[in-house]
Order: structure tokens, then C-alpha cells, then sequence
């Protein structure tokens, strides 16, 4: 009878044993089941705006290239672009969503509150930027500027750099006549003499030193002395940038997104061949201005100081040339949470939010 009693326990016991695991295996489960449904990703299929070129839109076109969308469970369509100002309508009008574009083109929405915010940084492209003397032109002093007539492309970055050495140096941006040019054109009137120098950004600036102009300025480094002095003018980023109501409605979507960008910028980090035959395949650009383009970018999503002082110097000249009719903070622009989600590492903000 002892026996029986024993076994009888014994018994019960494994029938406990085995409903308790049915238990912890149904929970698991369904903690597994929860996890997932709280990443799947709202909207796998996206079109994302970007332009064709390698200092705005260099992670976009290597993801798409190298299919790391894909991936991340993303279908996206890549509508290229040929300039931000594209990106510009294409937001303020509703018909993206997603884009990757300028500091300029973030600084304007902004002060038109359009529903459009900063997600990521893409690259600090200020030493894309510049200034270049045509051939035979020289300067005794940056004061010399006074007078001359310098091509530009109106409404974009390369005249920041002018607007901060004036300061720097102490000439009148009002006694210098600016030629509105597409950066083409400008080249070529420089290249013959018919302006006195050149603001505009890579390959441009390379093409008209190789004519024999002369570097004189880019937003990182100074030549006012005929050698390169670092210095510091403006800050100027490519930024991946979504409307509201993604923010709002898709966290999922926009973490996926995030991934796949930061696994192309990993790329160029750590295999620069490979993301360059990326850039010429998709962006269509031959290998020797690709070279130019991103050898001085300096490529990254971290949202930082410099980003936001970027933006806060580019909102202050705006608002001086009439571009935008309020100021816009930066604090305003950026919605850091999800790339925090993703490394926390690339948001060094001092205010986090």
C-alpha cells in the first residue's frame, strides 16, 4: 500500500510538473507574440525623397543599392531629386512623407510650421563648401573682396562662409556684387574672368581650381595666407528629415528606416570602395567627381551640438536675407527619440528632451 500511496504522489506530482510548464511555455509565448506586434513595422512599403548627390544623399543610395531596406522589411522607392529646394515642395506640399535633405531646407519648413522634423544627421558637408578665386584674381587682404563680383547659387550655404569671414576679417558684404548663377554657369563665367570667384560646393570648387583658380575659403579651413589655416565657419549637415505624422503613427517604420541608413553609413566607415561604387551606381555620377564629392564629408547620423548650432546659424541668416519671417530653434526641428531607441550613443544633445 506504501508503494501505491508513493506512486499515487508521485504521479500527481508530474501531472503538476507538466501543467506548470504548459503554463510558462503559453506565457512565453505570448510575451514573444507581444514583442513582435509591438515592432512590426506600420507601413513596410515607402517612397523617400532624396537628392542625387553623395553629400545629401549618400546612406539613402547605399541602402537602396546594397537592398539593406530589404533587410529591415522595407519596400522603398527612391524618388531622386536634383536639388533640396525639391525637397522643399515635395514636404511643404504633402506628397512625402520621408526625405533627406539640407539644414536650409529643415530651417524653412520650420519657420513655415510645416509638420516636419529632423530624425538623424547624415553628414557635415561644410567642408564641401567654399570659395574659389578665379584664375589670375588675387587678394592682398580679404577686404579686397569690396568690389568684386562673386557667382553664387541664391539661397544656398557657400555664402554663409563670406557672411562669416566679413566678421572675421572686417569687409562690407554690401560693396560686393553677387552674380545669381547655377553652379555650372558659375564655373564657367569664373573660369573667364567674367565674375571674380566662385561660392558654391564640390565638384564645382575642384573644377574651377583645375581651369587655375584658387581655393580661398571652405567652411572648415581658410588659404587667406596662401597656406591652409582650420578654421572653423559654418556648420552645414544633410539630414534625414519625416513629416509628423510618421512621428506620430509610425515608430516602427521609422526605427526600420534608421537601421538600414545607419548599416550604410557603418559602410562607409569601414569599406570606402565599396560604398563609392554604390554612390556612382545609383547616383549616376562618374567615379572621379564621387572621389571628390565625399572625401571631405564627414559622414554620421549622431544628432549633436553642431548640428543644432547649424541649424541656429542658418535660421539667423535666413531670417537676415528675408528667406524665413521668425526665427526657428532647433530644439523645434529635431525629434531624437527614436535614433536614441535605436544607439543611444548617437544623440548628444545637451537637451535631450
Amino acid at each position: 500500500m506504501i508503494r501505491e500511496h508513493r506512486s499515487d504522489a508521485v504521479g500527481r506530482a508530474l501531472v503538476r510538473a507538466a501543467a506548470m510548464a504548459s503554463i510558462v511555455a503559453s506565457a512565453s509565448a505570448g510575451l514573444a507574440l507581444a514583442a513582435v506586434a509591438a515592432e512590426t513595422i506600420e507601413q513596410p512599403t515607402l517612397e523617400l525623397a532624396a537628392v542625387r548627390d553623395p553629400q545629401l544623399g549618400a546612406q539613402v543610395a547605399i541602402a537602396n543599392r546594397y537592398g539593406y531596406f530589404k533587410d529591415e522589411g522595407l519596400t522603398v522607392t527612391v524618388r531622386w531629386t536634383q536639388s533640396g529646394a525639391d525637397i522643399i515642395t515635395f514636404m511643404a506640399s504633402g506628397q512625402q512623407n520621408l526625405a533627406a535633405g539640407s539644414t536650409f531646407g529643415q530651417v524653412v519648413m520650420g519657420a513655415q510650421g510645416l509638420p516636419v522634423k529632423t530624425i538623424a544627421a547624415l553628414a557635415d558637408n561644410a567642408a564641401t563648401q567654399g570659395l574659389v578665386l578665379s584664375p589670375g584674381v588675387k587678394l592682398g587682404t580679404p577686404r579686397e573682396f569690396e568690389g568684386r563680383r562673386l557667382a553664387q547659387t541664391q539661397g544656398t550655404p557657400p555664402i554663409l562662409i563670406l557672411t562669416k569671414m566679413a566678421g572675421i576679417y572686417g569687409f562690407d558684404m554690401s560693396k560686393i556684387t553677387f552674380v545669381n548663377m547655377n553652379p555650372s554657369e558659375g564655373v564657367v563665367a569664373a573660369s573667364k574672368g567674367d565674375v571674380d570667384g566662385l561660392l558654391s560646393w564640390e565638384p564645382n570648387l575642384s573644377r574651377l581650381v583645375g581651369m587655375g583658380g584658387s581655393l580661398y575659403a571652405t567652411g572648415t579651413t581658410v588659404y587667406v595666407t596662401g597656406t591652409s589655416q582650420p578654421q572653423r565657419l559654418i556648420y552645414n549637415n544633410a539630414l534625414l528629415m519625416a513629416s509628423q505624422s510618421f512621428i506620430d503613427g509610425k515608430p516602427n517604420t521609422l526605427k526600420a528606416l534608421l537601421r538600414a541608413i545607419l548599416k550604410a553609413d557603418q559602410l562607409l566607415a569601414k569599406d570606402r570602395p565599396q560604398a563609392l561604387a554604390a554612390l556612382e551606381q545609383e547616383l549616376r555620377i562618374d567615379a572621379d567627381a564621387i572621389r571628390v564629392m565625399t572625401q571631405s564629408n564627414i559622414y554620421g547620423l549622431a544628432l549633436t551640438d553642431e548640428v543644432a548650432l547649424g541649424m541656429r546659424q542658418m535660421s539667423d541668416w535666413a531670417l537676415e536675407m528675408k528667406r524665413i519671417q521668425k526665427p526657428v530653434s532647433p530644439e523645434a526641428l529635431m525629434e531624437p527619440k527614436f535614433l536614441a531607441e535605436i544607439d543611444p550613443q548617437l544623440v548628444r544633445l545637451q537637451s535631450k528632451r
